[in-house]
């Protein structure tokens, strides 16, 4: 894809800042970029409200105007309680540690309505889809299941156990630029892992960074093609670089010589199953003291040579 003379412009003139409000923030790079060149009307993130944070907010309110962009923040903190997204609302002066919302967009009622709908979309299903919409996401896949559907106003919903999952079964391959399993550049579940609408969106991010940070665009195209990844939610993965052999999707093997793993959960969210991440850590364990794995419809099967040295049934 081709960025127009005026994209490039913006870009020059906007990179510098958007990446000081990435580091001050945490908030997504990919997102920063598509809002300020008006690829999307607005973007929102729950942060954690620390004293670094605090310390800051006026600076990132700042850079915030600099380029454009109006910011809002929820009335509350919140406790992420885990990858399902489910909140505990506190007060903001509560000596807990808790996320803020941060929405950002050149609209400030987009910006104020993102801050608002973020969180209010996982108590009542409609505002899944008004967030969605007002995020800019792909009509398909706002369809796609309800986009996190909550029709009884269940507070523990989520729409699917693992959307990733999902997705899959509506996918005949994964398109390498929505190859979630590796790495992410959406903020929206793909429908499928071919969605025209959601791989425009990549490319069109992926063109920026080929133009304004070449070296960002090479680590992030190597990182969605090169590895294999052992999956589980959006926080918790391990990369394996190797060989891969492809059984169908979703199974194969692989002759690995390096791991990578990025198993966050217990870092990112507040209230995590700690057996999960104590099981998950267990594999990591053996996949070091191994050079193979075979994945099956039922099985993870971890080798040293042809000796087999762990195996588990799959969730």
């Amino acid at each position: 894809m081709i960025l127009s003379k005026i994209k490039k412009e913006k870009l020059k003139q906007t990179y510098q800042i958007i990446e000081k409000l990435n580091t001050l923030t945490h908030l997504s790079l990919v997102e920063l970029v598509m809002t300020v060149l008006d690829y999307k009307p607005a973007m929102a993130d729950a942060i954690f409200l620390d004293s670094e944070l605090k310390k800051n907010m006026e600076e990132i309110r700042n850079h915030a105007q600099k380029i454009g962009l109006y910011l809002a923040t929820s009335k509350y903190k919140y406790i992420v309680n885990s990858p399902r997204g489910i909140f505990k609302e506190i007060p903001l002066n509560d000596s807990r540690l808790g996320k803020i919302i941060i929405a950002l967009s050149k609209s400030e009622d987009k910006a104020r309505k993102g801050a608002y709908y973020y969180h209010a979309k996982m108590i009542d299903g409609i505002y899944g889809y008004k967030f969605g919409k007002l995020m800019g996401y792909p009509e398909c896949c706002l369809k796609f299941g309800g986009y996190l559907d909550n029709k009884i106003n269940d507070p523990d919903n989520f729409g699917f156990k693992n959307p990733a999952v999902e997705s899959l079964k509506n996918s005949k391959y994964i398109d390498w630029r929505l190859n979630v399993f590796t790495y992410s550049l959406l903020s929206h579940f793909p429908c499928s892992f071919t969605c025209k609408e959601s791989i425009k969106y990549v490319e069109r991010f992926l063109a920026c960074m080929d133009y304004i940070n070449k070296d960002k665009s090479l680590f992030i195209k190597d990182r969605l093609t090169k590895p294999a990844s052992l999956y589980w939610t959006c926080a918790d993965r391990i990369l394996l670089y190797g060989d891969f052999k492809p059984y169908t999707l979703g199974t194969g093997e692989i002759n690995y010589k390096k791991i990578e793993p990025e198993i966050t959960s217990d870092t990112y969210y507040q209230e995590v199953d700690k057996k999960k991440i104590a099981q998950w850590r267990n594999i990591e364990k053996f996949l070091r003291q191994g050079n193979k794995l075979i994945v099956t419809d039922d099985l993870c099967t971890i080798y040293l040579d042809k000796k087999k040295i762990f195996e588990i049934k799959k969730d």
